[in-house]
């Protein structure tokens, strides 16, 4: 029986229940970059570690302008957090959305936060006979005079499916028509290509009911830092937000570190052509093979329908933990079952090892 369900990623409990010492876990279910935290950011931490006996700057300004350069985004539209779950805590706590509609399968923690606020949250599935493409027109049916949120991550994790610029646009004039919030979740944007504009970022400015929430945990392979930031040009929902936010929520290493990493253009560059590429190399060998169903990503993550009835993801799972390997067994998701895996991108070498094991077992 396969416990991946409650603990993929959780790389100390593989090692406790299957014996593999943790350093030698190939982890495919954790989403991080796999080059690993920014050379330049280690050395700007060591370097400073004297900062520890100082207190940050209560306004994060040199942080905040860092990340402005870095996303085009104006530096008095951003809020930084310790990490983007608590920015999407006290976003829902500000805003208190009586009926919200979540975008579906989704991370769990948006609809938990409405609910510990009191409201009722609407999941609203993303179909797999539509390839997991957001259905526009139904969604602007779901969401009726009593909606005051809408939750969107993008690209999705777990389906890896996206929406472009344009379609943004048309759900935020929409949205703004209804007086409807929008939280957008780009954890995932940063590994898309850039020629799809998958970011909401540029529409920021012109929509005050746009919030946007990134964290570097994933990009920038860090999620011990905790480290996030939220874009929006709402200056009541900003300040609201920076009066209930606890002060110096970053410590002062992931406030130095941050503002490293989001000027390394060096990293940057690399990972987004390490990821690219290897997405499409690895799109290209799947797309050959007979036994299972590929989606449309954007993300640096591939989910999987196992076509080949005789194995379920929870099967795969135990077979490739064998060879140290760790997949996500989807079938914790709501609106996915047995039949859907989810892995990431690694390395070259890691990712022929997978590709290799998955067509033993599934071809």
């Amino acid at each position: 029986m396969s416990l991946t369900n409650q603990h993929g990623g959780d790389l100390d409990y593989i090692h406790r229940v299957y014996n593999i010492p943790r350093d030698e876990i190939i982890d495919f279910s954790g989403n991080v970059n796999p080059i690993g935290i920014s050379p330049s950011v280690k050395k700007a931490i060591t370097e400073n570690i004297d900062l520890l006996s100082t207190y940050p700057d209560v306004n994060y300004t040199s942080l905040r302008s860092a990340i402005s350069s870095y996303t085009g985004a104006k530096a008095e539209n951003i809020i930084v957090g310790n990490g983007s779950t608590e920015l999407i805590s006290l976003f829902i706590k500000s805003v208190c959305p009586k009926k919200s509609v979540i975008i579906s399968p989704a991370y769990s923690e948006y609809e938990r936060e409405i609910k510990l606020c009191g409201g009722k949250p609407l999941l609203f599935p993303l179909r797999e006979e539509e390839d997991f493409r957001l259905n526009i027109p139904d969604l602007f049916n779901a969401m009726d005079k009593d909606t005051n949120l809408l939750v969107i991550c993008n690209p999705n994790n777990p389906t890896g499916s996206f929406l472009v610029k344009s379609e943004l646009l048309r759900i935020a004039e929409f949205c703004r028509g209804n007086n409807i919030r929008i939280l957008i979740d780009e954890t995932y944007a940063e590994f898309s290509d850039d020629d799809m504009e998958v970011s909401a970022i540029p529409l920021a400015d012109d929509f005050k009911n746009i919030f946007i929430i990134r964290g570097t945990s994933k990009f920038f392979a860090s999620p011990g830092l905790r480290l996030g930031y939220a874009i929006t040009s709402d200056t009541d929902i900003t300040d609201t937000i920076n009066k209930k936010k606890d002060p110096w929520s970053v410590n002062i290493l992931a406030s130095v570190g941050g503002e490293e990493m989001f000027k390394d253009t060096a990293y940057i560059n690399e990972t987004e052509q390490l990821i690219s590429s290897e997405r499409k190399k690895i799109i290209s060998e799947l797309s050959t093979w007979k036994n299972i169903k590929l989606y449309d990503t954007q993300s640096n993550f591939i989910l999987l329908k196992i076509l080949n009835k005789n194995i379920t993801a929870a099967e795969i799972f135990d077979k490739l933990i064998k060879h140290k390997i760790v997949i996500r067994d989807a079938s914790d998701f709501p609106y996915l079952d047995y039949e859907f895996l989810r892995f990431c991108i690694l390395s070259k070498e890691h990712n022929q090892l997978l590709l290799t094991k998955l067509k033993e077992i599934i071809e």
